[in-house]
């Protein structure tokens, strides 16, 4: 637990992407995806959807079934249509309209329209946007998009209900850190250093298990075996509502 003090003396680290999000807003039309690089990327993703990967989940939270899942930074929707598919009701969420509209189509044509829930805006404001909380949060590869790593981790917490599950896989700061820009090295080391977040950086190795280690888990499994992330399963005490 060392350093994780500076996390809580940082009251303002999450001011300036808080500030930039008050002009920025998705439901006016701003889209942070660009629609060369949505299409891109929706395309690679749906192809290779990690289908091990929900096994082992399944395994490890008593099967997807009639749990309510939120996808929380959904993107093109590929890992919310895969859980739907086995049974799980589903809300996407993220704060590209582009994504939304891929996900909406792809779900359709996978005989999954009306069973997936669809929802706009940051993933930070999911809690009030949503109001209401769920079996399993699954976070898959966009957690360096929050507001700030700390805050992040208490949305993430907010949303899953007591015996619940929050599930998280991120990159982490050393992810192709020698192709970074100067200035993208720079948010990267006060991010690390400081705790103040300024754009995307990823966070350091084995933050967010410290992170989520404050919050009192009944259960947390940390997985450091890929070299380039830090993935994480964590149950909060007490019985499903």
């Amino acid at each position: 637990m060392r350093g994780a003090s500076r996390f809580r003396t940082h009251g303002s680290e999450q001011m300036i992407n808080r500030l930039l999000a008050r002009l920025r807003r998705p439901e006016r039309g701003w889209d942070p995806v660009p629609a060369e690089h949505a299409a891109r990327y929706s395309a690679l993703e749906w192809a290779n959807v990690d289908l091990r990967l929900l096994d082992d989940l399944e395994a490890r939270i008593g099967g997807l079934a009639g749990k309510t899942v939120l996808d929380l930074g959904g993107g093109p929707g590929h890992y919310s249509a895969a859980m739907a598919q086995r049974g799980a009701r589903v809300t996407w969420h993220d704060v590209s309209a582009r994504y939304m509209a891929i996900a909406r189509d792809k779900a359709a044509q996978a005989g999954l329209d009306g069973r997936i829930e669809f929802s706009l805006g940051y993933l930070d404001e999911a809690p009030g946007l949503l109001g209401r909380r769920f079996d399993l949060v699954f976070n898959r590869i966009c957690w360096y998009y929050g507001f700030s790593d700390r805050s992040f981790a208490a949305v993430l917490v907010s949303l899953v209900q007591p015996g619940g599950f929050v599930y998280a896989d991120t990159t982490h700061a050393a992810y192709r850190h020698g192709e970074l820009s100067a200035s993208a090295r720079l948010r990267t080391w006060l991010n690390g250093a400081f705790a103040l977040k300024i754009g995307h950086p990823m966070p350091p190795r084995g933050r967010l298990a410290r992170l989520f280690l404050q919050h009192g888990p009944a259960r947390l499994e940390v997985d450091y075996r890929s070299p380039t992330n830090d993935r994480l399963l964590m149950q909060m005490p007490g019985a499903p509502e």
